[in-house]
């Protein structure tokens, strides 16, 4: 063995290795755990951990807007928008922009949309682009609440007094017909939970 006459020996310090280490990507190994510990399901961890560009649309989706809960965004990501990429390998070139995805999902989880209704806005959203809070405006698909779903259901009771009466004497099947009533009422803009629970309240 012949050492190289035309190279310095080296002797690489601490902090040269220090400084090498923190210029290496992140291994997907270290990033899944990192997004189980967000709260991710790990078969979602690992997915977006080896798919390296969904999991870097998730964080700059998830960074866009802390109030979203991860474990559902992720649930988007990996679920509704790659269903919606087509033969568009990184969701960065597609036109959901990570902070409109995340607009969407806040938009669901503060139901001010069903998950239905925000599937079909995804699928505007793939399309076109665009603001998702503009487009459940525009189609009507932001759901009934407050004064309005009030008076559809109070309205809704006065219609189906039969109904009321046969719940009211334990018939508990007979809440189903008043629930799809506001549901038909409302075009189904309302959550089926918070319409059981208002009209619990009044019977």
């Amino acid at each position: 063995y012949f050492p190289e006459p035309d190279l310095v020996p080296l002797a690489p310090t601490e902090e040269m290795i220090a400084r090498a280490r923190d210029a290496l990507p992140e291994l997907p190994a270290a990033r899944a755990g990192r997004f189980e510990d967000l709260g991710l399901p790990a078969d979602d961890a690992r997915l977006l951990a080896f798919r390296a560009e969904l999991g870097d649309y998730f964080e700059a989706a998830l960074a866009a807007d802390g109030e979203v809960e991860p474990r559902v965004l992720a649930s988007w990501v990996r679920n509704e928008l790659a269903a919606r990429l087509g033969d568009v390998e990184d969701p960065a070139e597609s036109r959901v922009e990570p902070a409109a995805l995340a607009r969407l999902v806040a938009m669901v989880s503060a139901k001010r949309i069903s998950g239905s209704a925000a599937k079909e806005v995804l699928d505007v959203l793939a399309v076109e682009g665009g603001d998702p809070e503009a487009i459940a405006a525009e189609r009507s698909l932001e759901l009934a609440g407050g004064d309005e779903l009030t008076a559809i259901v109070e309205r809704v009771l006065e219609q189906n007094a039969d109904a009321v009466e046969k719940v009211r004497a334990g018939n508990e099947k007979a809440i189903g017909a008043i629930i799809g009533a506001v549901m038909r009422e409302t075009k189904g803009r309302a959550d089926g939970g918070e319409v059981q629970r208002m009209i619990r309240e009044r019977i």
